[in-house]
């Protein structure tokens, strides 16, 4: 095969990767959730120490888990109990939240924001919640909405399986393409520098070519318009491997062509001993 079409290959492979990187960019996952009501009620006063309860419908295309928060005025209180966060499956369903103090205070906003795996936010929602703790004494404690408790449940479920005991293992294929991508970064590296100082001429040329979508992308990045860390990281990643394997097959083209200019200048050496 000629050169050139493995050098047209491997630019239409890098392409196809760069494009799927920027279209992981452009379009973030995002969550989609409606906090229902809540289990207080409008200018609901609470005891020290109670609950405040939101109901959340959602739909998520990945695992997701929400975190509420409380705020007086535009300012969040940082000194409220919250729930535990675990990761509701993805698809639509029903989550809950919940938030207290342990002091008297008023409120007059809840945010309710939803996280993937990650804890890369995904989505947020406001509701105006005017409530007020303060300290009660010989007072019975405040009883739930009647939907608090099979969402409670639900809740506790969750949280107690979010960590499999036996989790799924990577397939053995993932684990050999992950420890080639993993090795190919500094084996890369050491022969893209040794390529370029070696060779001359036009394979030297030729070495650069894995630099060729390296350099603009770099640039943008430097102005601000092109990957961010995060997906540079995933990036060189994926792209160093492919980097790799480029060379490899430059090095073995290399190396049949100086082999047979060899056999070839020793072939016509007699001959031009002999004139």
């Amino acid at each position: 095969m000629p050169f050139w079409r493995i050098t047209l290959a491997l630019f239409a492979l890098l392409s196809t990767l760069t494009s799927t990187v920027l279209a992981a960019e452009q379009k973030p996952v995002r969550v989609t959730f409606t906090i229902v009501e809540h289990d207080s009620g409008p200018e609901a006063t609470l005891g020290t120490g109670d609950r405040l309860y939101l109901r959340i419908s959602y739909q998520s295309p990945v695992p997701v888990r929400f975190v509420a928060e409380a705020f007086r005025q535009e300012s969040r209180q940082d000194e409220a109990f919250t729930s535990s966060t675990p990761p509701y499956d993805a698809g639509s369903g029903e989550a809950m939240a919940w938030l207290g103090f342990s002091r008297p205070i008023r409120i007059d906003e809840i945010r309710v924001t939803a996280f993937d795996m990650e804890w890369q936010e995904r989505g947020t929602q406001f509701v105006e919640a005017v409530a007020t703790w303060e300290e009660r004494e010989n007072e019975p404690r405040r009883q739930p909405a009647v939907w608090v408790e099979p969402l409670l449940k639900h809740h506790r479920h969750v949280f107690d399986n979010t960590f499999d005991p036996q989790p799924k293992k990577p397939a053995p294929l993932f684990d050999a393409l992950f420890l080639f991508s993993f090795m190919a970064m500094p084996v890369y590296l050491i022969m893209q520098l040794q390529m370029l100082i070696r060779y001359r001429g036009r394979w030297q040329w030729y070495a650069t070519v894995p630099l060729l979508p390296i350099v603009p992308l770099a640039l943008y990045s430097a102005l601000g318009l092109g990957l961010s860390a995060e997906l540079w990281v995933i990036f060189l990643f994926r792209y160093m491997s492919v980097a790799l394997i480029y060379l490899a097959i430059l090095w073995v083209v290399k190396w049949r062509h100086d082999r047979e200019s060899a056999v070839t200048c020793r072939q016509e050496s007699p001959n031009g001993n002999s004139a």
